[in-house]
Order: structure tokens, then sequence, then C-alpha cells
């Protein structure tokens, strides 16, 4: 398998790993069409809202570039466009997850445990402009995912709730 699709593989399962230790569920899209990766859900009422739904987009990054505590993620216009802005139903969020260096690292089990190396954090991208995408305009686009951003199990029941403040760390 190539190291990068391997290395996307690991950021896929880290968050339906999360997901699912969190007791929510998950529908993977059998095509990225849309520029959503997974759909996670909760069944039942929280809060005010039955069946509280947010869709994300997944990458993973071995060498993540930190600065002022923000990882930097470049995505195509056309792709980050697919999940910026305005009118969704349903919320969209970039999760960005780095992952280890060694693929040995991915996942280390024990007989008590399996850690998955190594963290994701979330974006949300509602309020992100959609971008030009002209001949003449830039190809590509930079996001700051701040490092407060942690996804965890309470940060992902958060994000579903529509709290973003409540899922920063």
């Amino acid at each position: 398998m190539h190291a990068n699709v391997h290395q996307g593989l690991h950021g896929e399962g880290f968050i339906h790993a999360l997901a699912c230790a969190a007791g929510y569920t998950t529908t993977k899209m059998n095509l990225d069409l849309d520029g959503v990766d997974w759909q996670i859900a909760q069944a039942g009422p929280r809060g005010t809202v039955r069946s509280p739904k947010i869709e994300c987009q997944v990458k993973a990054k071995s060498k993540p570039d930190l600065q002022d505590d923000s990882y930097r993620v470049r995505l195509e216009v056309g792709g980050y466009n697919k999940i910026a802005g305005e009118g969704f139903q349903i919320p969209r969020f970039l999760f960005m997850v780095t992952v280890p260096d060694k693929v040995s690292d991915y996942a280390v089990c024990t007989h008590e445990a399996m850690r998955l190396g190594t963290a994701g954090y979330w974006l949300q991208m509602g309020d992100k402009p959609v971008a030009p995408a002209g001949d003449e305009d830039p190809k590509s686009i930079v996001l700051h995912v701040p490092r407060r951003n942690l996804l965890t199990a309470d940060s992902l029941g958060a994000l579903l709730a529509g709290d973003l403040e409540g899922a920063t760390s």
C-alpha cells in the first residue's frame, strides 16, 4: 500500500474509532463526491435537537506544520469549496489527524489497551468563505487548525450539540 494511502486510512480509522468509543454512529461515504469522508451522528435526542449529525473531511499528516499553536493544512480549492461556507443542512468540519512517522506506531496493542497514534483536531468550516476558483485564482488554500481543538469523546459530543466553545480544550 502506498504510504500516503496508508496514512489516510489510519486517519479515517482514528476518527471512526473515536466516534465509536464515544457511542456515536458513523457512516462512511461510498464515494467522495461532496468532500465528506464521514458522517457522525447521535441516535435520539440531544437537548432540543433529535438525532444530530455532523460531516467531516479527514486529512492525515505525518509531519504536521505547527506554527503559532495552529496546524497549517493545505487543501486544493475544489476540495475546500465542497466543505466551506454556509448553506449546508448538516454542519461540516475538517478533521486533521496527526499520524506517527513509523507505521508500526499507528496502533500499539497490549493486553490492557490499544493506543492509536497520535491525535485529531477539528476546524469548523461553516464560517469559512468559499474561495474563487477561476483560472487566475490560487489553486490551494492554507487553513489554520488550532491545537486547542483537540478531538476527544467529549469534544465530539460538543460538536454534535453545536457547542463550538465547549469543544475546545
